[in-house]
Order: structure tokens, then sequence, then C-alpha cells
């Protein structure tokens, strides 16, 4: 038994003529008359009486055409599910991020995109800092995660394909949404805080206020390698767990950080983020995901991101 012997059968009850059923399916009578015949053959019961000008329903008939259209509606969702999902219009998509991507506008416009264009994907965020997000995703919490990856991604990226990056034994592929330099974030009051360029010799005996247990992001690790070049140990006054905690200790003068600098990130009013002088380190912010574990919920995601990034930008003051 296949499908075309039920829709033969639906069209032909409805019909009430073979004929006619034929004209709807777009086949010919003998086609119908055959599939029918074949139905009734294998459920051992006639499903019509013959008639000379048309057909009609026999008590088997008329107890099998409502379960069959309820069954065919069901199986018709089912259908439509499926295209949907694999069309990536439903289904769900984990998506992890870190404190800095929340200063980006760019997670902001990806993700209100996505929810109006794919309002049928449970899209679930995740918090995670970059230093964690290769873990979440080796374990398949999330399918991708905004991060901010060091330069030691470049120095990997030499080992491996254009854009993959290997870590804790997984292989990510990226899309690449920004370069950033590296800056020092300092109080808006702070004597440094107007000034276009600092170098780094010049935050000798200023205090720091760090993320430790990361090597991705200067964000998010001790700068001592940096205050040690320029001939300084970095005063550590305050550890703390986010860049979140970080500005907010730096906005009340507890200290000073080293963050990524970009024209699109936005970062608080009471803080300002000053290029460092002759410093060569740049980050990439980048939506990265396991290479060959796409869906199609994830590529609407990845081609949101591309646009929003490809996009030009308008002029200030335009």
């Amino acid at each position: 038994m296949e499908l075309r012997h039920l829709r033969y059968f639906m069209a032909a009850a409805e019909e009430e003529h073979f004929g006619r059923a034929a004209e709807r399916l777009h086949v010919t009578r003998p086609a119908v008359s055959k599939l029918i015949a074949d139905l009734e053959s294998e459920l051992e019961t006639p499903l019509f009486e013959r008639l000379a000008h048309g057909v009609k329903l026999t008590d088997a008939g008329h107890a099998l055409l409502p379960m069959l259209k309820m069954a065919m509606t069901e199986l018709n969702d089912a259908f439509s599910v499926a295209k949907r999902v694999g069309q990536g219009k439903r289904g769900s998509l984990s998506i992890g991020y870190g404190s800095l991507t929340l200063l980006h506008p760019m997670f902001r416009a990806a993700v209100k995109q996505f929810r109006q264009t794919c309002p049928d994907v449970t899209l679930t965020l995740v918090e995670a800092p970059s230093s964690e997000q290769f873990k979440v995703l080796a374990s398949g919490k999330i399918h991708a995660g905004f991060m901010h990856l060091s330069p030691r991604a470049a120095v990997l990226r030499k080992h491996r394909s254009a854009d993959a990056l290997a870590q804790d034994e997984i292989l990510l592929d990226w899309f690449r949404i920004q370069t950033c330099g590296l800056g020092v974030a300092v109080p808006s009051d702070h004597r440094l805080a107007n000034r276009k360029l600092v170098a780094m010799e010049e935050l000798a005996g200023e205090p720091f206020i760090v993320v430790p247990g990361s090597s991705r992001s200067p964000a998010f690790g001790l700068p001592h390698d940096l205050c040690q070049k320029a001939g300084f140990e970095p005063q550590i006054v305050q550890e703390v767990s986010t860049v979140t905690s970080q500005l907010n200790l730096i906005t009340v003068g507890m200290g000073i950080a080293l963050m990524p600098t970009g024209r699109d990130f936005l970062y608080p009013s009471s803080v300002s983020v000053i290029p460092l002088e002759h410093v060569s380190y740049s980050t990439s912010f980048v939506l990265g995901w396991v290479k060959g574990m796409r869906s199609a919920a994830l590529d609407h995601m990845i081609e949101i991101v591309r646009t929003l990034a490809n996009k030009p930008r308008q002029a200030k003051g335009a």
C-alpha cells in the first residue's frame, strides 16, 4: 500500500465518481480504478459500490474515510514540520555569548532579526565567556557562539584550513565579524581619559582589574606580558569573573583594564577606552561553530550575521 492508494480512495469517495476523481488527480480513470481495486484487495473488503453513473461508499468505506482524513491531515502536518525544520524555519538553536558580545550592536541586531525572520525556531542564548565556549560547543550544549579570539588563533590557522581553529580537541569554523585592536579602559574622569593614544609605560603604577583563567583574549586574561615588556609588573588589585564586573568596577574608580578597541563596540559612557600606542595585538570578534556541524537554523543565523557585518555603516551625523 502506498500513499497514492489512499489519496485516490479519498478523491473517489468525495467525488463519488472514478472519472471525476481522475480529473481531479490529473491521472487516467483506469489508473484510479486499478489502485482502488488493489486497495480493496489488500483490505479484503469492498470500499465502493459500482453504480451505472458513479460509485458510493460501502459501510467499510464510510468507516475508513473520516479516520483516513484525520491520518492524512496529521501526515501532512508532519511533512510540513519536517520541511520547515529542514529549511531552518522551525526547531531550536542555542547560541553562546560573553560579556564583551553584549557591548557590540551586531549581537543585538542579529538576535532581533533572527527572531523576526524565524519565529518558530526556539532561540536559546547561553552566557559563557570565550574561554569556555569551546568546551560548551564540544559538549553540544550550544550550536555556535559569539567569541573574541586572540592572535593565538592565527597561529593555529597556519596548520589548519583557512578558517578553522583547533582547540580542546574540536575543529571550529567561524565568520569574522570584526578585527579589534587593544586599548586601556579607564574611568571617564581619569587623567588619561581624553587621550587619543596611550603608551603601556604610562600605565605603570595603575591598579589593574583582571578576569583570570583565559588565554583567548586580553580582556579575559592577565596583562603580564605587555606590562613586563613595558618594564613594569602590573599591580593587580581585583580579580573578577566577567567583563561586566570589570567595567562596573572601573566606573567606580577601582582600577583600569585592557579591552578590545573597535568602532562598533559601545562601552558605557562612564568608561573611556583609549587605543594603546605601539602595541601590535589584534583580536577577532567572530561567530564560531563546530566544523561540519551546521544546521539549517544555524545557516540562517550565519547569513544574518554575514549580511549585517557587510552592511555599509552610516556615517556619524548622517
